[in-house]
């Protein structure tokens, strides 16, 4: 009798969830207006001692609001998503699924890079990351949300950092991890995380990927160099100096460094020090301006004047 009880009191709590709730919808049309959704307190009343199954429910009603999202590029396309995520996530803060599909979908690309959402998708995986402190992936997926979106490459790095460190880490972190320590000058904090990872490595391949790290942090620690001795130069000139050796002589640069990967340090066109070893630096990648600059390059010329 006891468990019929238990069943008619599960199935009238999850009956009053439903009623209290909007269902998936189709993609608003006209001003966005949030899902209507119980109050947490409320939920955790009517569903005491069956959380697990409420969050069920509402995940359930999650899937189907993303995937009524369609193609569509409406701004608001994954903002139901957020909504629902952010309610299972508060009745089952252990439901991981939904922090790295969530956290990822949220975001949305409007075309040409134009990101919305992008606030509700760094929420999700802030409360992840609060909950699955250990999870390098989380990490990854934040890391990339603070630097992308917010420019936040201090607080990324620090992400980075804690992942490289954490058990079954993506291999590729410790790669991203030294590239953003790098590009926010702590080449000692670089430098001891890399070899750290060498030192443990046994894939001869993997060591000396390492050790080209290395050599990229050494070389970006002088490139960066080169660039405060430009910037210095031009604040007092109002110019770019023609050569690092007008650097030397001038006091702003102590002397011409030499890149550790056996390239030539020189002054770009765009006023930048860079190498003959390679084009990239170690810093993050303008995914942004790299489209529109493709862009640009792909549109056809003005026509000239007719005369």
């Amino acid at each position: 009798m006891k468990p019929l009880i238990t069943l008619v009191l599960m199935l009238t709590g999850l009956g009053a969830v439903a009623a209290l709730s909007e269902p998936p919808r189709e993609p608003p049309r006209g001003p966005y207006q949030a899902p209507l959704l119980p109050r947490i307190e409320l939920l955790r009343v009517i569903g005491a001692g069956q959380q697990s199954l409420v969050a069920d429910y509402y995940w359930l009603q999650a899937i189907q609001a993303a995937g009524r999202a369609g193609s569509s590029l409406e701004a608001t396309r994954y903002l139901d998503l957020f909504y629902y995520a952010d309610l299972v996530t508060d009745l089952d803060p252990k439901f991981h699924k939904v922090y790295t599909f969530s956290g990822t979908a949220i975001p949305t690309n409007l075309g040409r890079e134009t990101w919305v959402n992008t606030a509700e998708g760094r929420k999700i995986l802030e409360k992840g990351v609060k909950n699955f402190p250990e999870d390098s992936t989380l990490r990854l997926y934040l890391a990339y949300n603070l630097s992308y979106f917010f420019g936040e490459h201090a607080a990324a790095t620090e992400h980075l950092r804690i992942a490289a460190t954490l058990p079954n880490v993506n291999r590729f972190v410790p790669e991203i991890a030294t590239r953003m320590l790098a590009y926010n000058r702590h080449f000692d904090a670089a430098l001891a995380l890399v070899e750290s990872f060498r030192d443990n490595e046994t894939d001869p391949e993997m060591r000396q990927r390492f050790e080209e790290r290395i050599l990229e942090i050494h070389r970006e620690q002088a490139l960066i160099q080169v660039d405060d001795a430009i910037s210095a130069f031009k604040k007092r000139e109002g110019r770019l100096p023609q050569a690092l050796s007008e650097l030397v002589a001038k006091g702003d640069l102590p002397s011409i460094p030499t890149d550790p990967m056996g390239g030539v340090i020189y002054i770009g066109e765009d006023g930048r020090s860079g190498s003959t070893s390679s084009s990239l630096r170690l810093e993050p990648i303008d995914h942004r301006k790299r489209v529109l600059e493709q862009e640009k390059q792909q549109r056809p010329q003005d026509a000239p004047n007719a005369p």
